[in-house]
């Protein structure tokens, strides 16, 4: 078989094999050879780290996780001798090994070829990069790039040491680097930016090529219809995940948009929100977020009127605050007008539960609520709130003036101290004053039919003390 026929057989196998996206060739053209290249993805171990110099400690190394490595680039030109007498000619170029490391690529691919000449050797090198590389390079979970680091420091300083484009050779020729190794001019202080962008890219495009079901509404659906939420990488399909975002931003629900995966506490980030619901809805999250910022700052307040409600920084050790928008002068404890020395008036209904506050603070908390309301106001305050719990508990108010009465003994019929009207202390309901008092508790139809005398017995029972106990 001659060797242009040899060749095509072989580039129409290579392309049967291998996508479009890391496999291309040129056929031949008048004069011009057939040639091509080849992406070779490095398969690293997991997990994998590259070290690199600190930026501020140049002294320091650092590392960083990748996933991904940018690929090993052959491009190659298939000779008319080839394969009967030669091998293909090629190039070797890859930005994140050093020279020395593709040259170890190149002389495996000679090995490779002086194991089996004189026949198509094109699979066999692209299989060997893409499965041996990271065992010819020794590659390990951690990987120093300091070396690489310094070959193209130096490289950048006497850029004349290396050629400017790529060339094939079939052999590494005389000079003291192969010269089948090209070394793209990469700017050192911008290597790791580069690789640690193209790991989420190829992260990315493999994600997007899957077929996943959305936790959601629980459809299969393509990875490119897929958003990972950014923190915890928990893929949600991108109809779900924004209209989730848009509920709890609509409902104002949305201080501090979570992760929808069960028991994941990952905070969304703004840009994210902002870019799946659009500007209008993302400044509303944004909003949010600052103002929920801004009420955890012990040091801000909000301006109390209605119309003004800006951000007021407060003065350390001062009970009031002044609105540099609308300079409103305001109590910080009340929220009023400034009242000075005076202590903040109390609110109607609120009394009883400032008291409960009061009596259940700590030493700390009650010094704290008697400057802000004074020290006597809370005492005058719990003595009467703990008067009226035992008058609620112990007396019963008149049903025509309503004034409180106890009932110390005797019998149900009761009559006010202030209006003089008869009542019954069971169902509180008014005697007639006319008549007989006592018939409401003789009447068969009454619900407190002979029940004038009932509980006298109990509270004849609470009274009956021992003489001298109270001497």
């Amino acid at each position: 078989m001659a060797d242009e026929e040899e060749q095509e057989n072989e580039l129409l196998v290579l392309e049967s094999i291998y996508d479009a996206s890391v496999f291309g060739v040129s056929r031949r053209k008048g004069n011009l050879y057939p040639k091509g290249h080849f992406l070779a993805h490095v398969e690293v171990p997991k997990p994998f780290h590259v070290l690199v110099p600190r930026v501020n400690a140049p002294d320091e190394m650092q590392e960083i996780a990748l996933e991904h490595l940018p690929p090993i680039v052959l491009d190659f030109l298939l000779p008319p001798n080839y394969p009967s007498s030669c091998a293909p000619r090629f190039c070797l170029s890859c930005p994140w090994l050093t020279i020395k490391e593709l040259e170890q690529l190149s002389q495996a691919l000679d090995r490779s070829w002086a194991q089996d000449p004189n026949t198509v050797v094109l699979y066999r090198w692209m299989n060997l990069l893409d499965t041996e590389a990271a065992d010819i390079l020794r590659l390990k979970s951690s990987h120093s790039l300091a070396p690489l680091l310094k070959e193209l420091s130096r490289l950048r300083a006497c850029p004349y040491r290396m050629p400017r484009g790529k060339r094939y050779y079939t052999y590494r020729g005389s000079r003291p680097t192969d010269m089948r190794i090209f070394k793209e001019a990469v700017d050192p202080r911008t290597l790791a930016t580069f690789l640690t962008e193209y790991s989420s890219q190829e992260k990315r495009r493999l994600f997007d090529l899957q077929w996943l079901t959305c936790q959601v509404c629980l459809t299969s659906k393509q990875g490119s219809e897929f958003e990972l939420v950014i923190g915890c990488d928990h893929p949600f399909c991108r109809d779900c995940l924004r209209e989730h975002f848009r509920i709890q931003i609509e409902s104002g629900c949305a201080s501090q948009l979570r992760c929808p995966q069960e028991k994941c506490t990952t905070q969304v980030v703004p840009t994210q929100v902002k870019a799946l619901v659009g500007d209008a809805l993302g400044s509303r999250y944004e909003e949010s977020l600052l103002s929920a910022y801004l009420d955890s700052q012990e040091d801000l307040t909000y301006c109390p009127r209605l119309q003004c409600q800006r951000p007021v920084v407060l003065d350390p050790g001062l009970s009031m605050a002044q609105c540099a928008s609308c300079h409103f002068v305001f109590c910080l404890y009340c929220r009023m007008v400034y009242h000075g020395v005076q202590p903040c008036r109390l609110k109607p209904g609120e009394q009883r539960a400032i008291r409960d506050e009061y009596l259940s603070a700590t030493p700390a908390g009650k010094q704290a609520m008697e400057k802000r309301y004074g020290k006597r106001t809370l005492q005058l305050l719990v003595d009467e709130s703990l008067t009226q719990d035992w008058m609620q508990e112990n007396s019963k108010k008149c049903p025509h003036c309503s004034i409180s009465i106890e009932k110390q003994d005797g019998c149900n019929k009761m009559t006010c101290w202030r209006c003089g009207t008869y009542f019954c202390w069971i169902c509180m309901k008014a005697l007639k004053a006319s008549g007989n008092p006592y018939q409401h508790f003789s009447d068969p139809s009454s619900g407190c039919f002979n029940k004038l005398f009932e509980g006298a017995d109990e509270l004849a029972e609470e009274d009956d003390h021992e003489f001298g106990e109270f001497l």
